[in-house]
């Protein structure tokens, strides 16, 4: 049995695209049954306890320290950093981690984007998307001190996500859209095309219409996140909104100031702020919405459609990047330019106004889902190269 490390960052919060990304890895590493995957989880808080702090002379003489911990019922080892407050000492290599991971024989990373991988030369990467999207909207809702701040750091990060991206073995892109990011800086033959996968077993369609719930669309999101740009959504839906139309109902946190805009608008009583859900429920609002919406400025995936595909909705989104390639406009969905409310509108009024159109694309878009996204087959991309190597003592693999 190959022992490997699923090496990701802040495991032991909920929601977020690498720890859905972690758990999908993980299952499929132990239902092969030649791998025994096991967690391990840096640092991304400024004041996290096990970490040496600039700000707090206690925490020098105690070094950088590992605790273990349980999330979702699935053990992990957290492992801090030097000087947590500067992000990019995230990156660097620590001794610590260094001990933690000589006792596997392969060490993957699986994060956001490539910087992460830098503490370890000549390894696999598998990255969702790169830094400077994944940080332009907070960049520009930011001003004087804090975005040059943000700024700064953000130029360092893109400094290790390079010294990653040249030094991998191979990279594993989360999307078409991620390839093209990233194949500048990625030595030729070493690229390939890797989504995440979902279970179509969970997620799935209803078997019957739902009962004492007025119809509704669904968007599902870390709204709280400048990057889904949640304004467009509502925008959009108070464009098309009439007496008469499907609710708009958001799953994820969002904040107060968002819900108090949206209180204003003619649409108010129509929109349906449900905050976060489990994962129990989120696969409920999945089966019973008449379709689903993603209004993001960019996305390396959106694991959130796949969702929704596998439940056996028609999805609207904007071309933010990754769902370019999931949805093909016209059969599982239809996509519409970045920022383009009016387009959003008249997508929703759209596929509100056809059931015979949702009843065609849900169709598609599921049987898409057990094709392409399925734990299986999206799992043997990663089960096909890990199978290829050749057992060395302390291999190194790594997933951003």
């Amino acid at each position: 049995m190959v022992r490997v490390a699923l090496v990701t960052h802040g495991f032991n919060t909920p929601g977020g695209g690498a720890r859905t990304m972690t758990l999908f890895l993980r299952r499929v590493l132990a239902e092969s049954g030649r791998y025994e995957p096991h967690i391990v989880s840096l640092t991304t808080w400024s004041a996290d306890p096990v970490s040496v702090r600039l700000t707090s002379p206690a925490s020098w003489w105690k070094g950088i320290r590992m605790e273990r911990g349980i999330a979702s019922g699935i053990p992990y080892v957290h492992i801090g950093a030097w000087g947590a407050e500067l992000e990019f000492q995230r990156y660097r290599p620590r001794t610590c981690l260094d001990r933690v991971l000589s006792e596997f024989d392969l060490v993957q990373f699986v994060t956001g984007t490539p910087s992460w991988a830098a503490v370890r030369p000549g390894s696999l990467l598998w990255t969702a998307t790169t830094t400077a999207p994944d940080r332009a909207n907070r960049i520009n809702a930011a001003s004087g001190l804090r975005r040059l701040f943000l700024l700064s750091m953000s130029r360092t990060a893109q400094y290790y996500e390079r010294q990653a991206l040249k030094n991998s073995s191979h990279v594993f892109a989360l999307s078409e859209y991620t390839r093209r990011s990233v194949a500048s800086w990625t030595p030729p033959g070493r690229l390939e095309v890797a989504p995440c996968g979902v279970d179509t077993a969970v997620f799935h369609p209803s078997d019957s219409p739902a009962s004492g719930k007025p119809p509704y669309i669904l968007s599902v999101a870390r709204f709280s996140d400048p990057r889904k740009n949640l304004r467009l959504l509502i925008e959009a839906y108070d464009q098309f909104w009439t007496p008469t139309a499907p609710e708009l109902w958001l799953a994820g946190a969002v904040d107060n100031a968002a819900a108090a805009w949206a209180s204003r608008l003619r649409s108010a009583r129509s929109i349906r702020f449900l905050g976060t859900r489990n994962a129990q429920e989120l696969t409920e609002l999945y089966r019973n919405a008449l379709f689903f919406v993603l209004s993001s400025d960019e996305e390396g995936l959106g694991i959130v459609i796949l969702e929704a595909m596998a439940s056996g909705l028609p999805v609207i989104s904007t071309r933010c990047g990754g769902p370019e390639s999931i949805v093909d406009h016209g059969q599982t969905g239809l996509l519409v330019p970045l920022g383009a409310r009016g387009e959003l509108a008249s997508a929703m009024d759209q596929l509100t106004s056809s059931a015979e159109l949702r009843f065609l694309m849900a169709r598609q878009a599921r049987v898409v889902a057990l094709k392409r996204f399925s734990i299986q087959a999206a799992g043997s991309v990663f089960l096909s190269r890990y199978d290829a190597i050749e057992p060395q003592p302390k291999q190194t693999i790594f997933v951003t």
